[in-house]
């Protein structure tokens, strides 16, 4: 009984990070319009993933939503909550590719309002299309590693009203450890069951 409780309490207080508030700053990198790429600085005083850089640039995901730089409150999403006009609430893959491709250096000769022009095409806003030069690049698997662990970072005002979503590349440290407490779990579970068949 023990052990399941422990199992229980470390998974509560792994999961505990996931609800914590975290607030980022963003702002734009002076740019021409749409002044991408974006800077997301994590607020020193909110609860910030240990795995989250100091730093580091993004791209919008929701086409006709705008925002004027500051803090909010952000959670990180597999989905992007308010999806703008297209109606599209999950993350397209191209758009992960995209947003890995230019994490791994691969998009740096690339004009990053050009990147996040094919963002926006490929979340399905009709009126971009994705580049060229990016379409070939993204369908070289060499060039996107880690692709599947970028997220949305959906930005809040402190009253729940939509600001803007957002990309990032996340670790998923908490689903890993849940993973192997899981089977963990699993694992005291099957052999008490074989010990009691035993008895």
């Amino acid at each position: 009984m023990s052990k399941v409780l422990l199992t229980i309490l470390l998974a509560l207080i792994l999961c505990s990070t996931a609800a914590a508030d975290l607030y980022v700053h963003i702002g734009t990198s002076g740019g021409a319009w749409p002044q991408a790429a974006y800077v997301i600085t994590p607020a020193d005083w909110s609860e910030v993933p240990a795995w989250m850089p100091a730093q580091f640039d993004t791209f919008c995901v929701e086409r006709t939503v705008t925002f004027t730089p500051g803090t909010y409150l952000a959670t990180i999403d597999d989905e992007v909550l308010l999806a703008g006009t297209t109606g599209l609430t999950v993350l397209q893959d191209d758009v992960k590719k995209i947003y890995a491709a230019y994490l791994n250096l691969e998009l740096q000769d690339l004009d990053e309002n050009l990147i996040q022009e094919s963002v926006w095409a490929a979340q399905g806003y009709g009126d971009y299309s994705v580049n060229g030069t990016i379409a070939s690049r993204i369908a070289d698997t060499s060039k996107i590693a880690g692709w599947n662990d970028v997220k949305v970072l959906n930005l809040w005002e402190d009253n729940g009203g939509d600001v803007q979503s957002q990309l990032v590349m996340t670790p998923v440290p908490g689903a890993g450890i849940l993973g192997v407490l899981g089977l963990g779990l699993a694992s005291w579970r099957l052999k008490r069951r074989k010990m009691a068949l035993a008895a």
